[in-house]
C-alpha cells in the first residue's frame, strides 16, 4: 500500500498558509489531500484560517469571531509571508470548494473545525451544509481536537469520515475508533510513531501523524507503513514516498 500525503495548510513553506497560492503550490506535487482549518466570522461565514486571531497571518488584529467577512477581506493576508503576496485575501470556505470544483479536484479534503479554543455554535451544521452544497469529485474528512464537535458531526451523519485530533493517546479515542464512531486518530508525531502503539494497534493503520517534516520521521512513516502523514514538507514527503514505496499512482 502507498501512504497518503496530506499537505498541511497547503504548501505553507512556499506560500502563505491556508491561501489559494498555498493550495495551488501543493497540487503541483503528487499529494493525496489538502488539509485546511475553519473558523466562523461574526456574521456566520466560514473562513479558512488556522489561528483564532488574525494577528500572525495578516496586517490586522483581533479574533475571527469578532469580525465580519467584509472586515476580514479588507485585511492583507499575504505580505507577512512575502511582498509578492501583498493584498492576498482570506478565503471563504464556499469559495474554496467552488475552486476545487473548477479544477476538478479528485483528492481528499481534510477539514479541521477549530473549536478547541473558541466556541462557534452551529459550525458543525454549517460546515456540513456547505460541504454538501458544494460537493465535487473529492472525498471529505472532518477532524477536530474537540470531542464534542466530533460527537455532533457523528449525530448529524453517522456515515461521515471523522478523525480525532489529539496530542496524546486516549483510551476513549481507541474505543471510539473500534466502534467506528471515528475512523482515525490523528496523533502528535511523537506518539503516532511509537513502536508499541504501532505494534499493538492495527500496525498503525488507524494512526495519522502530524506534522511530519523531518526526513528521518518521514522515512519511518513510509516504511511502517502508516496509512497517511500530514506534512509541511510536501516536496520532501512525496519524493521519499516514491523512493521507499515505489512510484505513486493515484
Amino acid at each position: 500500500m502507498n501512504t497518503l500525503v496530506f499537505a498541511h495548510r497547503g504548501y505553507k513553506l512556499v506560500a502563505p498558509e491556508n491561501t489559494l497560492p498555498s493550495f495551488k503550490a501543493a497540487l503541483k506535487y503528487p499529494i493525496d489531500g489538502l488539509e485546511i482549518d475553519l473558523h466562523m466570522t461574526a456574521d456566520g461565514e466560514l473562513v479558512i484560517i488556522h489561528d483564532e486571531k488574525v494577528d500572525r497571518t495578516s496586517n490586522g488584529q483581533g479574533y475571527v469571531k469578532d469580525m465580519t467577512l467584509a472586515q476580514l477581506q479588507a485585511l492583507d493576508f499575504g505580505s507577512w509571508f512575502s511582498e509578492r503576496f501583498r493584498g492576498l485575501q482570506i478565503m471563504r470556505f464556499s469559495d474554496f470548494l467552488d475552486w476545487l470544483a473548477t479544477i476538478n479536484y479528485k483528492g481528499l479534503l481534510l477539514i479541521e473545525l477549530k473549536t478547541d479554543h473558541v466556541d462557534y455554535p452551529g459550525i458543525e451544521e454549517h460546515a456540513l451544509a456547505i460541504s454538501r452544497e458544494h460537493q465535487g469529485a473529492w472525498s471529505t474528512i472532518f477532524q477536530s481536537f474537540n470531542p464534542k464537535t466530533l460527537q455532533k458531526l457523528y449525530h448529524l451523519d453517522a456515515r461521515l469520515h471523522i478523525d480525532r485530533l489529539s496530542f496524546i493517546p486516549n483510551p476513549k479515542d481507541f474505543f471510539a475508533c473500534h466502534a467506528d464512531r471515528i475512523q482515525h486518530i490523528n496523533l502528535d508525531l511523537r506518539f503516532a510513531l511509537n513502536r508499541l502503539l504501532l505494534k499493538y494497534f492495527n500496525r498503525g493503520q488507524k494512526f495519522i501523524p502530524w506534522v511530519v517534516d523531518d526526513q528521518r520521521y518521514l522515512e519511518r512513516a513510509f516504511r511502517q507503513p502508516l496509512s497517511a502523514v500530514i506534512t509541511n514538507q510536501v516536496a520532501r514527503a512525496t519524493l521519499l514516498r516514491d523512493k521507499i514505496q515505489g512510484i505513486y499512482e493515484s
